[in-house]
């Protein structure tokens, strides 16, 4: 895939609904494979080996979007991982010219009103430097035991305090971890928090709340915590990445040995760095030239960029990352920058 830091300053023509519009698709599609126009708009014919993240690539030169294209097709299409040849997809309708901007985007401005499509908003966790306090605990299901909870199943909750939770209110079921320091533990960075699922607050007892899990992202079990529930937005505004940034990813959300396409990751850069949602980052390795034949004779050559990161949640000294685009697989330790088309403004 193209990386976004190779496109510069160029709008992408993104969003294959309401975003996805102009005759520069037709343009570029035309010559890039089956398509048909009708007054309706433009169709695709699935052929082997796509999937809805490279037509997305191929088309809109935003992978991300591919929700948005399931969503179009969503009669066609049940399982997004598996489409097949022959299916007729619906890419957009083309309505009127596509627009360049007439400069690059300054850092934290809007490119183009392009937007990021991410259904799981709300299971995105974070690391933070002071963990959150909770406002109550999961003690156990209706059935004692039973160490997994299921959707749908009464919770019992030791409240964190006489006022710590409301009847009608949503709460996060969420969970923490060790703290998680830099690669090299020379700082602490904060306390991972996982994102379990959403459960509302039923009827307060003397001793015990009472809830239902009204969804799961992951496993719920008793020792989980409850916080504050806040719906994020769906849509995250694509925005100029902030100059000048040189980070280090720390890890996976979950356990991965390698990172790779569509996995969650953190950074040790956050929002005092200048780092927004929606920005663009791209993973980096340096290059050493041989001059010789020992470690000595090597010396420092061009860094070559092999993934791209798209910011979904900051802190005040880090950030949830979305990998959008990778050559290889990468890990912990792998180094984070400013795209170079960013960095060249």
């Amino acid at each position: 895939m193209k990386s976004w830091a190779k496109r510069g300053g160029k709008a992408l023509v993104a969003g294959f609904l309401a975003i996805l519009t102009g005759i520069g698709l037709a343009a570029t599609a035309a010559a890039e494979g089956p398509l048909q126009e009708t007054e309706n708009g433009w169709y695709y014919t699935v052929q082997p080996g796509d999937t809805l993240w490279g037509l997305s690539q191929r088309f809109a030169r935003a992978p991300w979007v591919w929700p948005e294209l399931w969503q179009e097709n969503s009669r066609i299409i049940a399982n997004p991982h598996l489409i097949y040849p022959g299916q007729k997809l619906k890419l957009a309708r083309v309505t009127s010219p596509a627009r360049q901007p007439s400069s690059p985007a300054a850092a934290g401005e809007e490119s183009a009103g392009i937007h990021y499509y991410l259904a799981t908003a709300d299971q995105v966790g974070f690391i933070r430097k002071e963990p959150v306090a909770p406002r109550g605990v999961i003690l156990r299901g209706r059935d004692e035991a039973r160490r997994l909870l299921s959707e749908g199943e009464l919770l019992f909750v030791k409240p964190a305090g006489p006022s710590a939770l409301a009847p009608g209110s949503r709460m996060t079921v969420y969970r923490t971890f060790e703290p998680v320091y830099t690669p090299d533990k020379s700082r602490l960075l904060g306390t991972q928090h996982l994102l379990c699922g959403v459960a509302e607050i039923l009827e307060l007892g003397p001793e015990h709340a009472t809830a239902r899990l009204l969804k799961s992202y992951r496993p719920v079990r008793a020792g989980d915590k409850l916080m504050p529930y806040e719906k994020r937005p769906l849509r995250i505004p694509i925005l100029a990445a902030a100059p000048g940034i040189d980070g280090t990813l720390i890890r996976a959300e979950e356990e991965h040995g390698m990172f790779a396409e569509t996995n969650i990751a953190f950074i040790d850069r956050g929002r005092r760095h200048g780092l927004q949602a929606g920005q663009i980052y791209a993973v980096y390795e340096p290059i050493e030239i041989a001059q010789g034949s020992t470690a000595a004779q090597k010396t420092a050559g061009p860094a070559q960029d092999y993934g791209e990161l798209l910011v979904l949640h900051v802190e005040e000294e880090t950030a949830t990352v979305l990998v959008t685009d990778s050559t290889k697989e990468f890990h912990a330790g792998g180094r984070v920058r400013t795209p170079m088309a960013a960095a060249a403004r």
